[in-house]
């Protein structure tokens, strides 16, 4: 029988992304994405246009990708420092933007609206590829193009919410002009590999801010959230996941003038983090490593009570060109490796021994485990007693959720 070649084995096989690079790559159009609140964005392939070329299985992150020192996105990376979990780096820093203002209004310190407000004004780029909140659906995250700081800053904040912003590649194959990606570890990935077959892709995206990732939501997580606050989510007209101020909160509004607020993390329960697409579970890339510049919460003790701080890791000679153009909107202080990954403890924690142990009972399933050559994820009797209790507390608190917060949306359509 002749191997399948077309992303909807990655589907079946639960390792899809959900990040939407196979979408922008299909030469025919053959993918498309549907969306549900179950789940997300899922793969939909149509037959009669494919050509069973392959382009998207190369593009696609979800089988794994090679971490050894010599791989080919290692490149990049020439001359700079590495060690597991943080990745390569050329300077590592803790900081937050210059002006007040904009401090306060990001998740973590402003340092991502502040480089990215940066970038279109210094002339480095021409557009931001980010994310916003979707204004037809609220619940669901969507891939956005801007092309001023005020439509940067329009996107500020976290979004804990599955999004395929690489479908926005397609954009960028179509339309001249210098971008800037800014992704979860799997969009930078997807970029990356998309890049090895499309000189176009290398030319024109000419620089990635990649997010710090722990684990990121189904839209039924902020459905359940939504529910807890005592509110139907066909009734939202937005939600926001962080800021203002730090570590800020959730706000959800509905369309007749309520509004609900919850403290982060609190309202990030076991309810909510139970909502987790399976593959985010099997993920060791927490902080961008294929990025040239990574940004995430600092949590460290010394900055609590502050107006927000971000770890800031700058991991190429383009990243080092664009921090140094943009350098006067941030407040920088160094920070040593061991400081870095103390400041990332519990993402250490679940992309590290939890992971271990989640592979390992993939594996002894029989389901398909994805490949990263170069990392040291052998579990042991701790890990997988972990991942053990990881995966059973998910499957109880999902099977709780469904009882004590039953979907309205899965039952009636939305307006």
């Amino acid at each position: 029988m002749l191997p399948v070649m077309d992303v909807g084995v990655i589907r079946d096989d639960e390792l899809c992304m959900q990040c939407g690079t196979c979408v922008a790559v299909c030469p025919t159009h053959a993918i498309a994405l549907d969306w549900g609140v179950a789940t997300g964005y899922r793969v939909v392939i149509d037959r009669d246009r494919c050509t069973d070329c392959g382009i998207c299985l190369d593009a696609c992150p979800g089988p794994g990708l090679d971490f050894r020192p010599g791989a080919w996105w290692r490149e990049r990376n020439v001359g700079a420092a590495d060690r597991d979990f943080l990745g390569p780096w050329r300077r590592l820093s803790f900081g937050w933007a210059a002006d007040p203002e904009v401090r306060h209004a990001g998740a973590s310190g402003g340092v991502a609206t502040a480089l990215l407000a940066g970038f279109l004004e210094e002339g480095l780029a021409d557009a931001i590829l980010a994310v916003d909140m979707s204004n037809e659906d609220p619940l669901r995250a969507v891939g956005v193009i801007c092309r001023s700081p005020a439509e940067v800053a329009a996107c500020r904040g976290s979004k804990y919410d599955v999004v395929a912003i690489n479908t926005l590649l397609r954009t960028v194959l179509d339309e001249p002009g210098r971008y800037v990606l800014v992704g979860l570890p799997c969009h930078i990935q997807g970029l990356r590999l998309a890049q090895r077959r499309s000189r176009r892709l290398g030319e024109r995206v000419v620089l990635t801010l990649g997010i710090f990732c722990g684990l990121t939501g189904e839209p039924r997580a902020t459905e359940v959230a939504a529910l807890q606050a005592g509110l139907d989510p066909a009734d939202l007209a937005s939600v926001s996941y962080r800021g203002p101020g730090w570590p800020g909160g959730m706000r959800l509004a509905t369309r007749d003038g309520r509004v609900r607020w919850r403290d982060y993390p609190a309202y990030y329960d076991r309810f909510v983090a139970a909502h987790t697409p399976p593959r985010c579970r099997v993920c060791p890339d927490a902080l961008g490593e294929l990025a040239d510049i990574s940004i995430g919460d600092t949590w460290l003790e010394r900055f609590e009570g502050s107006d927000g701080v971000s770890d800031l890791i700058v991991r190429t000679p383009a990243g080092e060109r664009a921090a140094a153009a943009v350098a006067g909107r941030l407040r920088l202080q160094d920070a040593t490796p061991e400081e870095m990954v103390a400041s990332q403890a519990e993402t250490y924690r679940v992309k590290r021994d939890v992971l271990r142990g989640r592979l390992a009972l993939r594996a002894a399933a029989g389901r398909p485990v994805p490949a990263y050559a170069g990392l040291d994820l052998r579990a042991g009797a701790r890990d997988t007693l972990l991942g053990a209790l990881d995966a059973g507390r998910e499957l109880l608190y999902r099977r709780l959720a469904d009882r004590r917060y039953p979907s309205p949306l899965s039952t009636r359509s939305r307006p």
